[in-house]
Formats: structure tokens, sequence, C-alpha cells
């Protein structure tokens, strides 16, 4: 025993632990550094044109017509490619497709169409340029220019999947309705192409969308039957055309029938019921929900606290509205401005100006800031409640972000200021400067 574990104390000594050093990155090039520091894409150009050939390879003439992309500089493109292709400059497919995109965005799709066919110049086609151009089309509502570059597909090198016909499907949906994009799911299927969940995500929200739920759930069902599982999103969608055509106790029932389809709920499947009961004014069904949520340990975002706040706040019970935003804060949901908007405009109408202060209080210290008209509500009241004090502070707030103050606002502030015994002269000053302030 004692020459064992001698024997594998040494093994030990021979064979220490091996720990992973991850190698650090390599630094940028110093041209390619040059180039991002340039104050505009233009001077980057220039720079890479007088640039040495060698440094007229992928990464610099990237940099440069990402740039130009960006600012929206297209006219720029075109004679930047050509002077690369003179200079024999590889380029990648990545940078053809992410111009086509802006341009696309921009609704550029005939731009975007040159842009692809500069491709071969430089390398081959790749699935990303040629379903950046077919989103391109569908987006600028050239749905049938897409479908008619399918078939030029296998000339390109790129085979047609599931992503190139949700593009199309995506656009005949908007233009030809369920019926129309159904028979692209038909095409799809006649080419063997298998579909995704994201097909059958959009033909079922097409069809919610027109009232057609029946359609839906026997979309659904052919779902199942093709071996694609419907998720929490597929559901979602059903839910909510149950909701728009007045089923909301089918949506309930189907959010909780989700789990033995296999399926478990999520925030999208609560948040649609949320939003069906504060369609209908019901902020008692609001509050259960998101309670069920925490018991299914999910947590709610703030788009979820966000409908109950409001829910609240239309039935003007401002101060559980108040409560739900410090639970929010509690759980670990940080709330976005619109959270604190909703509040700040509910206590405006209940004329509870003082809860109103306090939240805007603290959403100036979570820096968001309310809209224009929040803020003339807000030193309105404050005026009327004899708060001059208060009033004067939401007014410079007002004024130090640039916005003006209407008629009635002043003139409550002043009534305010000059009725009060109180009120010191800083305070009166500052209503003066304020007021005669350009």
């Amino acid at each position: 025993m004692p020459a064992t574990a001698a024997r594998l104390r040494r093994r030990g000594r021979r064979h220490k632990k091996f720990v992973y050093k991850p190698k650090p990155p390599p630094e940028p090039h110093p041209f390619l550094t040059r180039l991002k520091s340039l104050p505009s894409p233009v001077a980057a150009a220039a720079a890479l044109l007088s640039a040495p050939r060698r440094l007229h390879d992928h990464p610099f003439a990237a940099c440069v017509l990402y740039r130009l992309a960006r600012a929206r500089l297209f006219p720029l493109v075109p004679p930047l490619l050509a002077a690369l292709h003179s200079r024999g400059a590889p380029l990648r497919p990545t940078v053809f497709a992410a111009i086509v995109d802006h341009l696309g965005a921009a609704s550029r799709p005939d731009a975007a169409v040159l842009v692809f066919r500069a491709v071969p110049a430089f390398c081959s086609h790749s699935a990303a340029t040629f379903h950046s151009l077919l989103n391109s089309l569908v987006s600028n509502g050239r749905v049938d220019a897409a479908r008619d570059m399918l078939p030029l597909a296998p000339k390109l090198g790129v085979r047609l999947n599931a992503v190139s016909y949700n593009i199309i499907l995506k656009g005949a949906c908007l233009r030809d309705g369920f019926m129309g994009a159904r028979a692209v799911l038909d095409e799809m299927l006649s080419r063997g192409v298998r579909p995704t969940v994201v097909t059958f995500n959009t033909l079922v929200g097409s069809a919610c969308r027109e009232g057609e739920v029946g359609a839906a759930e026997r979309l659904i069902d052919e779902m199942v039957r093709r071996g694609v599982a419907p998720n929490a999103a597929t559901y979602a969608l059903l839910m909510q055309g149950l909701c728009d055509t007045g089923h909301y106790d089918d949506a309930k029932k189907l959010m909780f029938d989700m789990e033995y389809r296999g399926c478990q709920a999520e925030v999208v499947n609560y948040g649609v019921l949320m939003n069906s009961c504060a369609k209908r004014r019901d902020a008692d069904g609001v509050k259960l929900l998101l309670s069920a949520m925490r018991k299914r340990k999910l947590k709610p975002d703030d788009a979820s606290y966000n409908v109950l706040i409001k829910c609240l706040c239309d039935a003007g019970r401002v101060e559980e509205a108040h409560k739900a935003l410090l639970e929010m804060q509690l759980k670990g949901t940080v709330p976005g401005a619109a959270t604190y908007r909703v509040l700040v405009d509910g206590c405006c109408r209940a004329r509870d100006f003082e809860l109103g202060l306090r939240v805007f209080n603290a959403m100036l210290a979570s820096g968001h800031c309310p809209l224009a008209r929040t803020f003339r509500h807000l030193v309105r009241g404050l005026g009327e409640d004899g708060k001059a004090e208060e009033a004067c502070f939401v007014s410079e707030q007002m004024a130090r972000r640039e916005m003006c103050l209407d008629a009635d606002g002043w003139q409550a502030v002043v009534t305010c200021v000059c009725s009060s015994c109180s009120t010191k002269a800083s305070e009166i000053k500052l209503v003066n400067e304020l007021v005669l302030s350009p």
C-alpha cells in the first residue's frame, strides 16, 4: 500500500493540472484603426484608394463600405466598388449582404439589385447575399420580383431553404392575406423544402389577424403532423386571435392546455391575456395573471408591469399603480421611460399631483424625462394646488430641457406664487426669469 501511494504521488507531480489561458485578441491593424478614426466616410474612402495595393484587402475595404452605407452615402458605393475591382481587391459576401440590407432599409430596392449583381466580380454569391436581396425587395413591396428570384437561386450557387420562403411568405401575408400566403406554403412543400416553426407562425398570425381562428387551429394541427413543434409564440398568436374575436375564456384555457401539448407557457402568453383584460378595464384580472406568472416561476418583464400600471391608472387607482412600480423594482425589473410616463400621466389625471411629483423625481433620478404635455399638466396642477415651490422646480426642469409652458400653466404658477405669503424672493425671481426667458 505505501508503495502504491508513493507511486500515485509521483504521478500527480508529473501530471499537473492544465489551466487553459486564452490567447489575447490580436492587435488591430494600424491602417484599419486609421480608417475607423477618420472623421468622415469620404475621407476614409480617399485614404483607402490612395493606400498601397496590399492594403486593398477585405477588412479595410469592408470598413469603408460599411461606413458609407451607415452614412447613407449610397451614390459613392458603385464607384468605390469599381475602383476596388480594377485593383483586384478581394471582398467577401458578408459586406455585400450588409450593403443590400442598408439599401433595402433606405427604400432603394433598385440600387440593392445593382449591388447584388456586382457580387460575382469579387466572390461567389452566398445565402446571405441572396436572402438580403429578397428581404430588401419584399420590405419595399416588390413581392413578385422577389418570387421571380427563386428559380435563379441554383444558377447563383444558392440552395433554397425555409429562410428563402419565409421572406416571401412575410410579403405575401401583407399583400395577399392568408390565402395568398398559404399558396406560398404549398409551393414550398411541392419543392421539397421543409417548413419551420417561423413558417407556420407567420401563417397562424396572418389567419388570426383576418379572424380565421379555425384556419389557425388547423395550421397548428398540420404543424404537428409535419413534425414541427409549436412554440409559445405559436400559441400566443392563436390566443390573440381568440381574444380579438371575443373568446377570452377559450384563450385562457388554451394557455393552460399548452402543457399537455408539450409546450410551457411563457411571458408572451400571459401578456396576451393581460392586454385583453386591460382592454376590458379589468385591473384585478391583470393583477391575478401577474400573480399566476410568479407562481409558475416566470419573471414578469417591464411590458407586463406597464399593462398593470396603465390599467390601474385608467381606473383612477394611482396609489395601487405606484405600489406596482415599487414592487416591480423590488423584484429586479428596471422600469423604463414608458412606465414612469404612464404613472405620472395617471397621477395628473387623478389630480394626485403630490404623488405625481414623487414619481417625477424618481423618473429624473433614473435618467428619464416626461413628455412636454406631462410637464405642463404637472406644473399647472401643482400651481392650482398651491404648491408654489414644487411648481417652480418642475418649471425649472422644463426650461433646462428647452420645453415651453403654456399660458394656463404660467397663470397657475404666477397666481400661486403671488398668493402665497411664505413665498421667498428667490422663488419670485425664478418665476420672473422663467417667464421672461426666450
